[in-house]
This record gives C-alpha cells, sequence and structure tokens, in this order.
C-alpha cells in the first residue's frame, strides 16, 4: 500500500532533487565554470536550446528580437501528450548576468532566470549560486 503513495508524491514534486540529479554542489566540483554576462550575451541571440526536464525536454531557438516559440514533449503525469505543447515567449539576458525565459503554456505560465554554467561540452542551469544543493537543469546551446 505504500507503493501508491510514494509514487503520488514523486509526481507531485517533479522538480525536487531525485537520485542523479546534478546541483549545484556537483557542478563545482567538476570545475564548472560560471558564463559571465558578456559570454551569455554572445551565446544567445539565435542559440537554438534544449532544455532537459523530468518527463521530457523542450525546445525553442531565441530570436534575436527577445521571442521565442517554445515546443515540449513533457509529460502530465504517467501519459505523453499526443501532440506536443507549444508556448509563446521572450528571452532576455539579466542584469545580473542570468539567462531569463518567460513561457505562456496553453495551461501555465511559466518565468525564471538561471546562472548558466559549462562542464565540458554540456551546460546547466540553476537559481542560486548561494545554495549548494539547487537543482541543476540540463541545457544544451547551439547555433
Amino acid at each position: 500500500m505504500l507503493r501508491p503513495i510514494l509514487v503520488s508524491v514523486l509526481l507531485a514534486f517533479p522538480l525536487a532533487a531525485q537520485a542523479g540529479d546534478m546541483v549545484l554542489k556537483d557542478i563545482k566540483a567538476q570545475n564548472g565554470v560560471q558564463l559571465s554576462k558578456d559570454e551569455l550575451n554572445r551565446l544567445m541571440p539565435n542559440a537554438k536550446v534544449t532544455n532537459y526536464i523530468t518527463g521530457g525536454s523542450r525546445w525553442w531557438t531565441n530570436e534575436p528580437d527577445g521571442k521565442v516559440v517554445a515546443y515540449s514533449d513533457v509529460g502530465r503525469g504517467m501519459k505523453k501528450l499526443m501532440t506536443p505543447a507549444t508556448a509563446q515567449g521572450t528571452w532576455h539576458i539579466g542584469k545580473i548576468g542570468t539567462y531569463c525565459v518567460a513561457l505562456e503554456w496553453p495551461r501555465r505560465t511559466e518565468k525564471w532566470c538561471r546562472y548558466i554554467f559549462r562542464i565540458g561540452g554540456k551546460y546547466y542551469g540553476v537559481k542560486s549560486v548561494d545554495d549548494g544543493d539547487e537543482i541543476a537543469l540540463e541545457f544544451e546551446f547551439s547555433k
């Protein structure tokens, strides 16, 4: 009987740290390099972005005018969407050197800013550079 409760708890908190998730202290332990505001300003315009999150991925292109059209294959609950969800949105580089995105999905609004770190050819975004247990979301940026 405990198993259904555990599954419900895990589904209710999909962004909570789970075994194997990368966190900020892992990035620092692997000598991850935080991208500066100037580096973000060079990397982000026209970048094709893929963001890997619990349950799937989302992707978009950072248009030079600050707009994005995002697509998602992230499942809802235990079912995958039959067709990808689409969101209109914007992106910008924050004053403190963060990559910021706002998306209007059909059922919710999503707004966030992340500090971007690079480890080799991989990128990770975190909300805070002060909390070592902050979950790091994986990103791919390409041109």
